[in-house]
């Protein structure tokens, strides 16, 4: 089980009658579904000890309903927890500017979840796309292709239209595009992980932050 589905079965255990109305003890499935999903659990956060010192239930048919509630959200809640200082953390201080259109903004929803669940490879391709389109905000072309990544950072280099240290990070996301190809990470030697996911959303950031002046626009050739 990977940790999407994992965090998707503890919601919807948490969220499931545990057991019958005003009665004393928890569902024995119940139970034992907890008892899997905690392993799973412990399998894939090795380092966290808020999740290894949870321990199973030995006794599956006696566990009084609170304290089983009680269990299965404090499992939850620490596989959606969120560590400092993480992708995670400095994502949720970007600020989109005003003329971001909804379709981007439903993929900054989704990248919220791929930061959540450690998936850094669709975290990266969703970071060069969110890019990508936020420049074509700013661009006058309106072709339904565009210039592609790669030339709207190039042209914007040209016009000077960010500062040195956005350009440097948005440079980044080119490679990070290149991910959807098999053997990019070999190729490119840019293998996903968490240090280029925070490259990536500071790049976003930085980006947002130049965005928030409607007057930084391309110019029209």
């Amino acid at each position: 089980m990977d940790k999407v589905i994992l965090l998707d079965a503890i919601r919807k255990l948490n969220s499931l009658p545990q057991s019958r109305i005003a009665a004393h003890y928890a569902y024995e499935q119940a139970v034992r579904q907890f008892n899997t999903l905690l392993v799973e659990a412990q399998y894939h956060y090795p380092e966290r000890v808020d999740i290894q010192v949870l321990e199973e239930y030995t006794d599956t048919s006696n566990v009084i309903t609170n304290e089983f509630s009680d269990r299965v959200r404090r499992l939850k809640e620490a596989i959606e927890l969120r560590p400092l200082d993480s992708s995670a953390e400095t994502f949720a201080q970007i600020k989109l500017p005003e003329d971001t259109p909804s379709d981007v903004k439903l993929d900054m929803n989704e990248l919220e979840g791929a930061l959540n669940l450690n998936l850094h490879k669709a975290a990266l391709l969703l970071s060069g796309s969110i890019a990508e389109a936020l420049l074509l905000i700013r661009h006058p072309d309106k072709s339904e292709k565009g210039p592609g990544l790669s030339g709207l950072i190039e042209q914007a280099s040209k016009e000077r239209l960010f500062g040195r240290d956005t350009l440097s990070y948005l440079e980044n996301l080119k490679y990070y595009r290149d991910l959807i190809h098999p053997r990019a990470e070999k190729r490119n030697k840019t293998p996903r992980n968490e240090e280029r996911v925070s490259v990536a959303i500071d790049a976003l950031k930085l980006l947002c932050k130049e965005f928030q002046d409607q007057e930084v626009r391309f110019e029209n050739n």
